[in-house]
């Protein structure tokens, strides 16, 4: 749309503002007048015979509904009773009774409704007045079901079936405040179009009464944003900062505004207004329903409700302006042809979104369960999770991001193949200028795969590259050195990996004895000990083969024995501390203690000259 075109179409926006003020203001200047001849006219027809027969017929009518109904009732009432009589004791409860509360006052609604309609069409009435009762019959059906609406969603009266999160002292309020807003919307939609129609003179009544139903249902709905939405004590200062009553006020302004200037365009603003709304209030309403539940199920279901309301808002806004689809889209013009491709991209947003949500949840969930890993205890299976998962959600958020750019510039009508092109080509530069950091990167997706190292285990890398690994990361791995520092060690660098922390270790240490032990008395009393640590409970699970021991090597003035046990990984440095001292206990009973290291040297004796 060029500068000239989007002028002309402000100064038809305002010329049309202009004439419909005008209107207004004629229609409220000249109602009084019309208001009189109208009632003149009613009383004049109805003193007529065709007037008593429409009255009689309608009250035929209303008697053929009410006795439809109250047959119903005589069958749904004792089922009603037990549904509503049964216990709540969270809002999912609530909402059952919620759905089967709401599905048998509608049924007996709807066949009032069919009862009432169905039977006028018998009667033959008289010009425009059947068209009158259709209209009061719809009037009382849109009173009705706010009314059943408002009773099952708020339950002014009944705080257990309450289907929102709203305090006991504000509900009846409110409930009052949007029965009111709905009935005086109902009387705006239904009243004025009969009174232009069937009425003769009456079309600055109809005018004057959609205005004044509008206005008053508008400045309901304003004050009720400000008296049942403002920031609540217990939402932070975030919200008291900027309530929702905010957004939600200025969504009926806008609503008001749009409808003095434009009416059919109301309709559409009143519909993204909805949305807008339910969009703001979402978050709240789901999980009001999994208050005590973290999992993955509450963002999941919060994530398809946007989308589902937005579709069906997408849809009502179709059906307000009574275009096809297909029309819209074959549409010349390039505001419509904009908005399209911006919704498509909104579309494809959301699904991504969804998808984000779903599988960010299951990871969170399954890390939460698995918890952060201990290091005072030998990693386990879950480590592998531990080390994997962090890294398909990292893996999971970037490979979502490239494919709804590249899919929204595609939504948009921009040729991609170039940008993938030109995509692949950059890719091959980076490579040749960045060879290190793709060696890295290959380097730990191998590593990955090979299972070689985990979140919790002690490896020894090439260099001085040790310690254990606390964070995987797509190019390096975090170490931390058992002296206290954390090492980022890029994975090309890594070179051979050495893990201690994996299946079992094997534990040896020395024994420096004298000369003149007995080697066959030492190595039952190591079999003995090493019995016994392996039935102590305590010890005992820490040994995967008790401890041995025998005759290593005899050095000058020392012998020296060879122990060893087998133990899990990390545990290997108690079962080796118990075992010392056991030993050194057990020597000190038998008298044996360990070689001091000292050298003794023997003289011949010296004989006198």
């Amino acid at each position: 749309m060029n500068e000239h075109s989007l002028a002309e179409w402000s100064a038809e926006l305002l010329a049309s503002a202009k004439a419909r003020f005008v209107a207004l203001g004629a229609d409220l200047a000249q109602a009084p007048a019309d208001a009189q001849r109208a009632l003149d006219s009613i009383n004049a027809s109805l003193m007529t015979g065709s007037g008593v027969r429409a009255a009689t017929y309608f009250a035929i009518l209303v008697m053929v509904g009410v006795a439809v109904e109250w047959l119903y009732w005589m069958y749904a009432y004792s089922p009603l009773r037990a549904a509503m009589a049964a216990p709540a004791h969270t809002p999912a409860d609530a909402l059952r009774i919620g759905l089967r509360r709401l599905t048998f006052s509608v049924s007996g609604l709807l066949l009032f409704t069919a009862a009432t309609i169905g039977v006028s069409a018998a009667f033959a009435w008289p010009p425009h007045v059947h068209q009158l009762v259709i209209a009061t019959t719809l009037l009382l059906l849109v009173l009705r079901l706010s009314w059943i609406g408002v009773a099952v969603i708020l339950a002014p009266g009944r705080p257990r079936l309450r289907l929102v999160p709203v305090v006991q002292s504000q509900a009846r309020w409110l409930a009052a405040a949007v029965l009111a807003a709905l009935a005086l919307m109902a009387l705006g939609r239904f009243v004025p179009p009969v009174l232009a129609d069937s009425v003769s003179q009456a079309g600055h009544v109809a005018g004057a009464l959609r205005f004044l139903a509008y206005s008053l249902a508008a400045l309901i709905l304003f004050v009720a944003a400000f008296a049942f939405f403002g920031a609540s004590k217990a939402e932070g200062v975030r919200v008291a900062l900027f309530p929702r009553s905010f957004p939600l006020a200025l969504l009926v302004f806008s609503v008001y505004a749009v409808w003095l200037m434009n009416e059919r365009a109301a309709a559409v603003a009143a519909i993204v207004a909805i949305v807008i709304a339910l969009q703001i209030g979402l978050r709240h309403m789901v999980y009001y329903y999994w208050r005590e539940d973290a999992g993955a199920l509450p963002a999941i279901v919060l994530s398809l409700t946007r989308f589902v309301v937005a579709l069906v808002g997408l849809g009502a806004a179709a059906i307000a302006l009574d275009t096809p689809l297909s029309s819209l889209a074959e549409s010349a013009s390039p505001w419509i042809r904009i908005g399209l491709r911006l919704l498509g991209v909104a579309v494809l947003a959301l699904l991504a979104h969804g998808v984000w949500i779903a599988i960010r949840s299951v990871v969170d969930q399954r890390l939460a369960r698995i918890g952060p890993a201990d290091p005072h205890e030998p990693p386990d299976a879950t480590s592998r999770l531990l080390t994997l998962l962090p890294l398909l959600r990292v893996t999971t958020a970037v490979l979502l991001l490239v494919l709804l750019v590249l899919c929204s510039l595609w939504a948009l009508g921009i040729e991609i193949t170039p940008l993938l092109a030109g995509a692949g080509v950059l890719g091959i530069a980076l490579g040749f200028g960045a060879q290190a950091l793709v060696r890295d990167i290959i380097a730990g997706i191998f590593y990955l795969a090979d299972d070689a190292f985990r979140v919790g285990e002690y490896i020894e890398g090439g260099g001085n590259a040790k310690g254990n690994v606390e964070r995987i990361t797509l190019r390096s791995v975090a170490l931390r050195h058992h002296n206290g520092p954390l090492h980022f060690v890029p994975y090309g660098s890594l070179g051979s990996v050495r893990n201690t922390s994996r299946d079992w270790v094997i534990d040896k240490f020395n024994l420096p004895l004298g000369i003149g032990v007995d080697s066959e008395q030492v190595r039952k009393m190591i079999k003995k000990i090493g019995e016994e640590m392996k039935a102590d409970p305590v010890i005992g699970p820490m040994m995967l083969e008790p401890l041995k021991g025998k005759l290593y090597r005899i050095d000058p003035g020392v012998k020296i024995f060879r122990c060893k046990f087998r133990s899990p990984p990390g545990k290997q440095f108690d079962v080796r501390g118990n075992a010392l001292k056991r030993i050194e206990e057990a020597l000190k009973n038998l008298g044996i203690g360990f070689a001091d290291g000292k050298h003794t040297i023997l003289l011949p004796p010296v004989t006198a000259g």
